[in-house]
C-alpha cells in the first residue's frame, strides 16, 4: 500500500459516536454475521461449546486505504476477545499484535473495564481500531487499543469471542459497532461491505488419522491455524471408540473463577473439556463449573457410546463412581474422537501450564523425546492421561479404572 512514507498532517475525527451525528449514520452492528455458536454443531474445527463467534471479513485488496474502527461495551462473560486473521490463510502471522483480549482492552476515558477487577457499575465503552502495519502514525498515533494485520493481507477476518456470556448470548450488551477510517484523510466512513469468510464457506478440515489405541496418552495441540484464539492452549487424544469399548481420563483440576473479581487469583481464567468427531464438530463438552471434581481434586471422564448394549449398565455404574459422562452416539457422529482439554488464560506462576510441553504435530515422534511432549509425564498430576477398556472390563472392575502409578511408600 505504500502508506507508511506518507507525510500526513491531519486531525483524526473524534470516535464518539453520540456527540456527532454524521458518524451515527456510518456505525453499523449490523456489519457483523450471524452468531456461530459452538453448541449446535453448526461450526466446524473443534469449537468449545461455551463460546459465541461473530465475525466480520472485509476485503482489504477492494480496499486498500481503508482500516476498522470498533466501538463497543465490555459483556458481561467470563472471556472476550478480539482476533484479526488473514482468512485466506486461517491464522495470523502480524508480528505486531493481532488480538485483544478482555484484560488488555483500554475503555475510553469515564469508562471502565470491569474484566480488571474494577466495579462494573458506570460506562463500559471501548474503542478498537484494525489496521494494516503500514498505516501512517498519524492515525495510529495515540490510539488506546490497536490490532493490526499485515499489509499484504488481501481478506482481513475480524472474530469477536465471547465465553459464557451471562444475561443472553451477548452478555447484556449490544453488538459493537463496526465502521471505516480513511488512511488518507483520518475521516470515518461507512465500513467496507462483508465478504464470505472461511467460517461460513468452504472450509479446509485439518487431517489426521484417527487409530484405535488402548493407551493413546493426551500431547499439546499445534494450533496455529484454523482460526487460533491466542490466549488458549490444548491437549488432545485422538482416538477410535468402538461401541464396546469405554474411554477413562482425569487431571488434577486447576482452580477458574466464580466472579471477575477472582481473576487474579486462580490457576486460569477458563477451561473445558470437548470431544470432537472426524469432520472437526464438537458433539459433546463440559465446562469447568459444571464438572465433578473429588475429594483428591481430580476431574474424572468416562466416555462411552449410548449404542453399546452395556450402556446402561457402563453409567450407572459412572454415576455412582462420580465420573463426569460424555455420553457419545457413534451411529450419528462416527467412531473417530478428538478429546480436547482446552486452557486459557494461565496466572503467571501457574506451575502447570501446558506451554512446558513442545507441540505434537505432523512429523514430530513424541517418543523421541517423551518428557518433552507428553503431557503426564511434563505434567504430573496435573497432566491428562487415559486408558480405554472393555464395557465388560469396567464393569466388572465396578468403574474402578487405574490410570496412575501409585506413589511409592
Amino acid at each position: 500500500m505504500g502508506l507508511a512514507g506518507l507525510a500526513m498532517a491531519f486531525g483524526v475525527a473524534s470516535c464518539d459516536s453520540d456527540n456527532d451525528p454524521e458518524v451515527k449514520d456510518i456505525t453499523g452492528s449490523d456489519m457483523w454475521g450471524e452468531v456461530l455458536r459452538g453448541d449446535n454443531m453448526s461450526l466446524q474445527f473443534y469449537p468449545d461449546h461455551f463460546a459465541y463467534y461473530w465475525e466480520y471479513t472485509f476485503s482489504a485488496e477492494e480496499n486498500p486505504e481503508t482500516g476498522l474502527v470498533i466501538e463497543g461495551e465490555f459483556p458481561d462473560s467470563r472471556f472476550l476477545s478480539y482476533n484479526v486473521y488473514d482468512d485466506d490463510e486461517q491464522t495470523s502471522y502480524c508480528e505486531r499484535g493481532f488480538s485483544l483480549m478482555d484484560v488488555q482492552i483500554k475503555p475510553e476515558d469515564g469508562s471502565v473495564n470491569p474484566f480488571t477487577g474494577a466495579s462494573a457499575d458506570g460506562d463500559k465503552k471501548y474503542v478498537i481500531y484494525v489496521l494494516p502495519m503500514d498505516a501512517p502514525e498519524a492515525i495510529s498515533k495515540g490510539k488506546k487499543n490497536i490490532i493490526w494485520f499485515d499489509s499484504d493481507v488481501k481478506k482481513v477476518c475480524t472474530i469477536l469471542r465471547h465465553y459464557i456470556p451471562q444475561g443472553d448470548i451477548k452478555g447484556g450488551v449490544g453488538m459493537p459497532l463496526v465502521k471505516g477510517i480513511d488512511l488518507k484523510t483520518g475521516e470515518f466512513t461507512v465500513a467496507p461491505e462483508r465478504k464470505l469468510s472461511g467460517l461460513r464457506g468452504e472450509m479446509e478440515i485439518p487431517g489426521g488419522a484417527f487409530s484405535s489405541m488402548d493407551n493413546m496418552l493426551f500431547f499439546r495441540a499445534p494450533f496455529s491455524y484454523a482460526y487460533p484464539n491466542g490466549p488458549a492452549e490444548y491437549c488432545y487424544n485422538r482416538n477410535v471408540l468402538e461401541e464396546d469399548k469405554v474411554m477413562v481420563f482425569n487431571f488434577k483440576a486447576p482452580s477458574f473463577p466464580k466472579n471477575p473479581s477472582e481473576y487474579g487469583s486462580v490457576d486460569m481464567r477458563y477451561w473445558s473439556v470437548c470431544v470432537g468427531n472426524q469432520e472437526t464438530y464438537t458433539p459433546l463438552a463440559i465446562s469447568d463449573y459444571q464438572t465433578k471434581i473429588d475429594s483428591d481434586g481430580f476431574a474424572n471422564y468416562i466416555m462411552a457410546d449410548k449404542n453399546s448394549p452395556k450402556y446402561a449398565e457402563v453409567r450407572a455404574i459412572a454415576e455412582k463412581k462420580g465420573y463426569n459422562i460424555l455420553e457419545w452416539d457413534g451411529k450419528k457422529w462416527g467412531d473417530g474422537v478428538m478429546i480436547l482439554y482446552r486452557n486459557m488464560v494461565f496466572a503467571d506462576d501457574y506451575a502447570h501450564s501446558l506451554r512446558k510441553l513442545d507441540p505434537v504435530g505432523p512429523g514430530v515422534n513424541p517418543m523421541d523425546n517423551p518428557q518433552k511432549y507428553i503431557c503426564v509425564l511434563a505434567l504430573g498430576q496435573w497432566g491428562a492421561t487415559d486408558k480405554k477398556v472393555s464395557a465388560d472390563e469396567f464393569i466388572q472392575a465396578d468403574g474402578q479404572i487405574q490410570l496412575r502409578q501409585q506413589p511409592a511408600n
